[in-house]
């Protein structure tokens, strides 16, 4: 924001809330060199959610530069999920993976699996054939909790199992496929 878009933004402030009085020189200046790279648009939409949250409701306390910053930067990071989101979401639809890419991931994964089994000790063999069985009974659905293909089964209080991989009769359907 420019020096005139803070004297403007001052003003609507203090027509809002008595306790800020109109801006002199010196404040200009501190908040102008305070919110330099907010644009001014935002700040008028900073200013409105603050003065209709719950949090100037309860406190009545003024808004303060630092309130403005804030806003900017959760609605930058918003706007860039979102943006984020929506072109993954374009690519899964644009280009679904083919069986080498699944391969070729899967392999990968092996891999990490194994170097994670040799720093800890383990035999890498082991935690192959441990990372081929997880693909397999990850790959059905289970009929005990309907967790689906993919998800990890659930036990009580929604939390996944921890003392099991899976319920077994997701390990018998499993092992019925692969058989």
């Amino acid at each position: 924001m420019n020096r005139s878009e803070v004297a403007a933004i001052l003003g609507v402030i203090s027509a809002i809330d008595p306790k800020v009085p109109a801006p002199d020189e010196d404040v200009l200046s501190m908040w102008a060199g305070l919110l330099d790279d907010v644009p001014g648009g935002v700040a008028g939409e900073a200013v409105r959610a603050y003065y209709r949250s719950e949090r100037y409701a309860q406190t009545r306390e003024p808004i303060a530069p630092g309130d403005l910053v804030g806003y900017w930067r959760r609605k930058r990071r918003e706007d860039a999920d979102r943006r984020h989101n929506t072109e993954l979401r374009a690519h899964h639809r644009r280009r679904p993976l083919d069986d080498r890419q699944l391969c070729t991931i899967r392999d990968g994964v092996d891999q990490v699996a194994a170097t994670l089994a040799i720093t800890k000790g383990a035999d890498p063999e082991h935690a192959e054939a441990d990372a081929h069985a997880r693909r397999a009974y990850r790959a059905v659905a289970c009929p005990y909790c309907k967790a689906r293909p993919g998800d990890p089964c659930l036990g009580p209080g929604g939390r996944p199992l921890s003392r099991q991989p899976a319920h077994p009769s997701r390990l018998d359907v499993a092992f019925a496929n692969t058989a």
